[in-house]
């Protein structure tokens, strides 16, 4: 039925009656409606399998000499739950940039292991972003780069108010994604265990989280929004162009 839904809505989003049926107020309650299913599903699928994710991508990582850090809710969790966030939907990683010919060999060898390719984020032709899925869970991939010796950067995407769609044989383009530069301290690399697991996270991780989620880090905030409170963040004013493999 899932499936059925999203490919619909594929095809919806690049016909040219999209602007109107967006505007539809029957249609509007059902995609909302349907978002909290989705939601909730995908959540769950974060305490199902976010522990099996975790390692086929800490498996595939290796297999190309690359390794990624625990990041963003992932790491804010890990932190303060010691487990994922209750109310997260999805998971994320980070870590330095690679060449894209290495991040295809990555793609095909996490495709192997059930992990698939979801959504890749490109600007001025370069992948600064993956978001990859399993068993209906998604995980991020965020691509950073070194500002100095103790600030890092990576951009991070979310949805603008006038998207464009594009049907490809194997993909759909969305265009209209606004996007941001975000900076933090960053000091280095350590193990951390985490479910079961070792993983690194950042040697200063508290400066870190302080940096995405203020001092308040430690306390749970279920209505906290990406992007509303930080003043690491810093709007780029560049056409991206991601690709839904949907």
């Amino acid at each position: 039925m899932a499936t059925m839904v999203d490919n619909f809505i594929k095809h919806l989003r690049a016909s040219k009656f999209y602007r109107v049926a967006k505007q539809n107020p029957i249609l509007i309650k059902v995609k909302r409606k349907y978002d909290k299913v989705q939601y909730d599903k995908q959540k769950d699928s974060v305490h199902l399998h976010g522990s099996t994710i975790l390692k086929l991508m800490k498996e595939g990582f290796a297999e190309i000499g690359e390794e990624f850090w625990l990041d963003y809710g992932t790491l804010l969790g890990a932190v303060r739950e010691k487990d994922f966030i209750a109310h997260d939907k999805d998971l994320d990683i980070g870590c330095f940039d690679f060449d894209d010919e290495k991040k295809d060999k990555l793609v095909n060898i996490l495709e192997k292991k059930g992990v698939k390719l979801y959504k890749q984020y490109e600007m001025d032709g370069k992948i600064f972003e993956q978001a990859f899925h399993y068993n209906g869970l998604h995980i991020d991939v965020f691509y950073y780069w070194k500002q100095s010796d103790n600030i890092v950067w990576c951009y991070f995407s979310e949805i603008g108010t006038n998207m464009e769609f594009e049907n490809r044989p194997n993909y759909q383009i969305a265009k209209g994604y606004l996007t941001s530069k975000v900076t933090s301290h960053f000091s280095g690399l350590m193990d951390y265990g985490f479910k079961g697991e070792t993983y690194k996270i950042p040697v200063n991780y508290d400066e870190y989280l302080i940096d995405n989620y203020g001092t308040t880090y430690m306390q749970i905030d279920e209505k906290w929004v990406a992007g509303e409170s930080p003043d690491n963040i810093e709007l780029i004013n560049k056409d991206v162009i991601v690709k839904e493999y949907i």
